[in-house]
This record gives structure tokens, sequence and C-alpha cells, in this order.
């Protein structure tokens, strides 16, 4: 038991180093959203698959359609590197 206290676990080991490097949280940030963002414009299926929840991106490309899901995906994927790219100029 006394073990398991000193030892860090790995969430914690991996707050401790963004907390190092910030500028990291920013860049994969940048990177999720490059990765929407080709996924969108490549029309992968596993973006667009819905969940349980009731408001998902399945539900709104059955509710208005695909291309508006896809055009909605894009500005969310720009939202997110611009967001990593703030993060690593003010960081």
């Amino acid at each position: 038991m006394e073990e398991q206290a000193k030892d860090k676990s790995y969430i914690d080991q991996l707050g401790e180093y963004f907390q190092q490097n910030p500028t990291i949280f920013g860049w994969l940030m940048v990177a999720l959203g490059a990765l929407f963002l080709y996924g969108s414009i490549r029309r992968w299926g596993w973006l667009f698959e819905g969940g349980d929840g009731m408001f998902n991106i399945a539900w709104l490309a059955e509710t208005f359609g695909f291309r508006t899901a896809q055009i909605l995906y894009v500005l969310l994927s720009l939202l997110f590197i611009g967001a990593g790219l703030a993060w690593v100029y003010f960081f």
C-alpha cells in the first residue's frame, strides 16, 4: 500500500510533464485539429459515427445532411488548430 502511495500514477506524471512543458499541449491541439481536418476532408466514417447521445455528429448528419456535418467538423478542426497555435504563442 505504501509503495502505491509513493509511486505517481501515469496521469500525475503526464500532468507534471504538461506543467513543465506547456507548449506541448498547444502542439497536441494543433495535431488533433489537423487530424480531424484531414479526416473530415477525406470523409472518414469513424469521425461521423454517433454514440449513444441524443445530439452528436451522426444526428447532425441525419438531420441536416452529411455536408453540413462535414463543414461543422472542418470549422471545429480549424478552431482546434487556432486554439493550439494561440496556446503555443502565449506560453
